[in-house]
């Protein structure tokens, strides 16, 4: 995954989004390592919204996170 090196101002917030199961293992090591992340029941995901104060350090959780567990994190806009 490419990270920018500053921080972007969007009009609309985008959010990285994780398909995961609601409940479960992967769920709950996602809710340990973002407890900001929330379920979206309508799409089926996890999703974590872009926060410019946390840059560059949310990228680097998001890119641990998905080598950790084998995963890969797409982009909403």
């Amino acid at each position: 995954m490419h990270h920018a090196k500053e921080a972007h101002s969007y009009k609309k917030i985008p959010s990285h989004a994780f398909v995961l199961p609601k409940d479960g293992p992967l769920a709950e090591l996602l809710q340990t390592a973002f407890p900001e992340a929330y379920y979206v029941e309508e799409k089926g995901e996890w999703r974590l919204d872009y926060d410019a104060a946390q840059f560059p350090d949310q990228g680097k959780r998001i890119i641990a996170f998905e080598e950790a567990h084998d995963i890969e994190v797409q982009h909403r806009y």
